[in-house]
């Protein structure tokens, strides 16, 4: 049950902010003590469910998917994501811990400093794939989806407004998340044991998440979006220092 409830409060904040719900649904499992394997793969089938149904309701509600922008990033970030993976085997994991806690303040930081930071708007697909192989990268070393750094990323360097955003970081997710499945397919895991409880209402949240996104000012999605970053990092910083 507390699982289900999981994946469904993740979900639909995910969906509202861009950040596909692996961002709350990996540390949540974490801090139950569900294993790291299992929790990345109930977590990247929860994703999955959620974006496709996400984007299919928000599309219907008047969003648009800039492919020609986005899917540079998309593939830029796979790429990244195993070259972070890799990376984990060199440090210790508590360096992740705590380089985690940093990279979501340094996320805060940007958020807050956008108002005041000059408008830029990548052009170049070369550009467009690095940007998504740092985003990618960060996501694979720290084992999360990598919903707010391509929020970021889209915010900052693609001039989109957070709204928008958001809807575009559900797509690169949902095409990352699908080449995570794929090296779970690989690699022979298959562990539904979790996800059957948690897809279900993985799908419900991303058709609430996806309306509300229409629904709501790039104010609070903007609110939400920090918000949802400020309580990770409390709940990380419980993580490391004081449980």
């Amino acid at each position: 049950m507390k699982f289900g409830i999981i994946a469904f409060l993740s979900t639909v904040i995910g969906a509202i902010v861009g950040v596909g719900g692996g961002l709350v649904i990996r540390p949540m499992l974490g801090f139950f003590d569900v294993a790291k394997g299992l929790a990345s793969f109930s977590s990247a089938a929860c994703v999955f469910c959620m974006g496709i149904v996400s984007l299919i309701t928000s599309v219907k509600k008047g969003a648009k998917i800039q492919i020609k922008e986005t899917v540079m990033l998309a593939m830029g970030s796979i790429c990244g994501a195993f070259i972070g993976g890799a990376c984990i085997k060199l440090v210790s994991g508590e360096f992740i811990k705590i380089g985690y806690i940093f990279a979501m303040i340094f996320v805060l930081v940007c958020m807050a400093a956008r108002k005041h930071m000059p408008r830029i708007k990548l052009k170049n697909p070369l550009l467009q794939f690095l940007a998504g192989t740092v985003t990618g990268g960060l996501s694979g070393f720290f084992g999360i989806g990598g919903g707010p750094f391509q929020m970021t990323a889209l915010l900052l360097l693609f001039d989109l407004e957070p709204k928008e955003a958001a809807v575009q970081s559900i797509f690169i997710t949902l095409l990352t998340t699908t080449s995570s499945l794929i090296q779970y397919a690989v690699n022979g895991y298959w562990d539904f044991s979790l996800a059957v409880y948690m897809m279900p209402m993985a799908v419900l949240g991303g058709f609430i998440g996806g309306l509300l996104n229409r629904k709501f000012d790039n104010k609070y999605v903007s609110v939400l979006f920090n918000s949802t970053v400020v309580f990770i990092i409390l709940m990380q910083i419980y993580s490391v220092f004081i449980r």
